[in-house]
């Protein structure tokens, strides 16, 4: 015996299937993706790492001394201070230079550091160095 579908009962079938990929799939990949900065530190001194890149140029970067509750990282800005039209540095999300005193929230990988920037984006800094932090 061979079942009879009216065409309107298939469409239905497939916009109900649509308006579950709209309304379901579509807003979990969106949000899923969105990314956390758990480690909260204080920036307590700046510095700088000075890197050779030939005979006659070096490359100066601004490094920042971040302190966690229970961990010390030195970061480098990877953005070259002596650039003519680079920034001087990094900035984080309130729109100004990192500075002494700042506290900064990030999320390490690996050998790097990621913080959120005011329009959103992600700056990466170099993790040069991770220590536990004695009291």
């Amino acid at each position: 015996m061979e079942r009879f579908q009216h065409p309107a009962v298939r469409h239905l079938g497939m916009g109900l299937i649509l308006l579950l990929f709209f309304c379901v799939v579509l807003p979990t990949i969106a949000f899923a993706g969105e990314k956390q900065y758990p480690v909260e530190g204080t920036v307590t001194a700046l510095g700088t790492d000075i890197e050779p890149m030939g005979p006659h140029q070096l490359f100066e970067y601004r490094t920042y001394t971040v302190k966690t509750l229970s961990r010390i990282f030195v970061l480098r800005c990877p953005n070259d201070l002596n650039a003519v039209l680079a920034k001087r540095g990094c900035s984080s999300v309130s729109k100004k230079q990192i500075e002494i005193g700042d506290t900064i929230h990030l999320r390490i990988e690996k050998r790097n550091a990621y913080i959120q920037t005011a329009k959103g984006k992600e700056q990466r800094l170099d993790v040069l160095s991770e220590s536990v932090k004695s009291d």
